[in-house]
């Protein structure tokens, strides 16, 4: 597991937003300022169809853009910065109970780095 703590994005620099790496590209995002967990897949380049400017269609389903940006590094926890991926361009869709964080990391070659996932309702959320 890699986690990410005190990520931030240039246009807000108080968000925070924490990031963990599990196993079998499973993830796991805790956004703390907007009361948002998910967890989900992350994708190889994802095979989505832009429909406008502020939508996407993935699996027959339109997401609407929630938001975009630049996000960086504050602090890493676990790993080192060669295994996590660093600066990334972002562009956050909803749909439903549903996720699509699409990422372009500029430091790796502009590799891809789409996140597809389901959005946890704290209600959702039981400690055994």
């Amino acid at each position: 597991m890699k986690l990410k703590h005190g990520i931030g994005i240039e246009e807000d620099n108080s968000t925070s937003y924490i990031k963990c790496e599990l196993s079998d590209n499973k993830v796991l995002v805790i956004i703390p300022d907007d009361k948002l967990i998910y967890i989900g897949e992350i994708i190889s380049n994802m095979k989505y169809e832009r429909v406008s400017e502020d939508k996407i269609s993935y699996n027959n389903v339109v997401f609407n853009k929630t938001g975009d940006g630049h996000q960086f590094i504050k602090n890493i926890e676990f790993g080192n910065e060669d295994e996590v991926e660093g600066k990334c361009i972002f562009e956050d869709y909803e749909a439903g109970n549903n996720i699509i964080s699409l990422g372009v990391l500029p430091d790796k070659d502009n590799v891809r780095a789409d996140v597809f996932a389901d959005i946890l309702e704290l209600e959702d959320i039981k400690v055994i």
